[in-house]
């Protein structure tokens, strides 16, 4: 029934066909069942999540420093990436307009 390179294997050839339209063994039931509703929050344990925790947590000077410092030398590579493309495209245009104002005398 199948053979997967690695050698037959026992339960592969002792597997029962499934049922039409039965459930499957997957955690969603198969994917049959309608997915909203009050009774998909009971079968997925769907809480609203809680994040409060995060704004309690205290961290040390030393790691709010390193990543201030991360944050910084992050943007300094933002702006200097936007600084360079930006002049990358004004020369682009120049040379643009200097070679079409060479073909077709514009000034």
């Amino acid at each position: 029934m199948g053979y997967n390179g690695l050698g037959m294997q026992r339960w592969i050839s002792t597997m029962k066909p499934r049922k039409y339209l039965g459930r499957r063994s997957k955690p969603d039931g198969g994917g049959g069942a309608a997915s909203v509703g009050p009774e998909v929050n009971s079968y997925y344990h769907i809480k609203k999540r809680d994040f409060t925790f995060l704004k309690n947590k205290t961290y040390s000077d030393s790691y709010k420093k390193e990543l201030q410092s991360k944050l910084q030398e992050e943007t300094r590579i933002n702006n200097w990436k936007i600084m360079m493309s930006v002049a990358i495209g004004l020369v682009i245009v120049f040379l643009i307009f200097v070679y079409f104002n060479d073909h077709f005398d514009l000034f």
